[in-house]
């Protein structure tokens, strides 16, 4: 276990405001995260669902760490499977977002390109492609946190999408600001 406390919920003190669920989940989406589609081999094929929940845990060993709705439906295959595919959408592959969030497995994965690698499905085409053994999971809140270890990883230039608002965008770097140096010239 990751050491998350998970027996004694967490309440407010008597006369402390919460805050509103609406206002939270709108603040939250505004901000800018990777978007990636966790895919893994169920029994009855590949599996995958939409996650913006990736994060780097540790270089050694090199692992990341994801989080999945109790209820989800690709986290008790990916589970069981023991091992999972973190493909980090690129610029063209907007569509998969939406497209991996709704709808059964058939429905996901229908004229999406893949292919199996280490015995996970891998996407054509993703910016940033990791296969992973689970390591560790741990309940927090209404959510599974899954450590896994990187076993393979492949990259290809370009910038991946991010998800802000609950829409695909892109990223461009800032023009370079100035320096000191030039302001003197």
């Amino acid at each position: 276990m990751l050491g998350v406390e998970t027996t004694t919920p967490q309440v407010a003190p008597p006369g402390e405001a919460t805050v509103d669920g609406t206002l939270y989940r709108a603040a939250m989406s505004g901000l800018a995260k990777c978007v990636s589609v966790t895919t893994a081999l169920g029994p009855g094929g590949p599996v995958g669902c939409t996650t913006t929940s990736l994060m780097s845990l540790s270089v050694a060993p090199p692992s990341v760490l994801l989080a999945f709705g109790t209820g989800g439906r690709t986290l008790n295959d990916l589970l069981d499977a023991g091992r999972f595919a973190v493909n980090v959408l690129s610029r063209t592959q907007g569509p998969l977002v939406r497209r991996f969030a709704t709808g059964t497995p058939a429905q996901r994965f229908r004229d999406t390109p893949y292919a199996v690698v280490r015995g996970v499905p891998v996407l054509h085409d993703a910016s940033v492609v990791m296969t992973c053994d689970v390591a560790e999971t741990a309940t927090a809140a209404d959510h599974v946190l899954v450590v896994g270890v990187v076993r393979h990883l492949t990259t290809t230039p370009g910038s991946p999408l991010v998800l802000v608002t609950g829409e695909p965008h892109i990223t461009t770097p800032l023009p370079a600001a100035p320096c000191a140096a030039d302001d003197q010239r």
